[in-house]
């Protein structure tokens, strides 16, 4: 139980409302650049509920191969179709993946799971930053760049598999 520390030192408080304490917004650690201008936020697909624990075993419409979502503004300024595949990088690394248009992205915003590390391992692009107060990784906020197949890597950017072998 991720809040459970909540009530160890008193019991007498458990149901009592959890106590909340307004901070400052920090932006995140990994900021957009010009090498990096994209803002990539992982999560889950309603298909995978529960990291898939309960979902995995059964077959669904819905369920399909991970991909790279984009906006369609993302995807027509980088000239990209549904399905291409591109190379994803990070300032930590770099995964092939092909592109969904996700007509409800914003521009700027792109989106992966992390639930077919066997297709597309997506934690290579995101960073160990923790909050200090909750103690959650930043894997919510990745500056990544997005490039066609057969583009140049971003300088100092390794592939998944060279990341693999070392």
């Amino acid at each position: 139980m991720l809040h459970a520390r909540l009530w160890e030192e008193d019991p007498a408080k458990r149901g009592a409302p959890a106590p909340f304490t307004p901070v400052e917004q920090d932006p995140p650690v990994d900021e957009l650049s010009a090498e990096f201008p994209i803002r990539l936020t992982t999560g889950r697909r309603l298909d995978s509920f529960n990291t898939g624990v309960q979902s995995e075993h059964y077959a669904t419409p819905i369920r399909r191969p991970e991909t790279l979502n984009l906006s369609p503004e993302d995807a027509g300024r980088l000239g990209l179709a549904e399905g291409e595949r591109v190379r994803v990088s990070s300032r930590r690394g770099s995964v092939e993946a092909p592109v969904h248009v996700d007509e409800q992205l914003r521009a700027g915003l792109a989106f992966m799971t992390l639930h077919f590390p066997e297709q597309v391992e997506t934690n290579v692009l995101t960073l160990d930053a923790w909050d200090p107060k909750s103690g959650t990784a930043e894997f919510k906020a990745t500056a990544i760049r997005v490039d066609k197949l057969g583009s140049a890597a971003p300088a100092g950017a390794e592939t998944q598999h060279a990341k693999a072998e070392n």
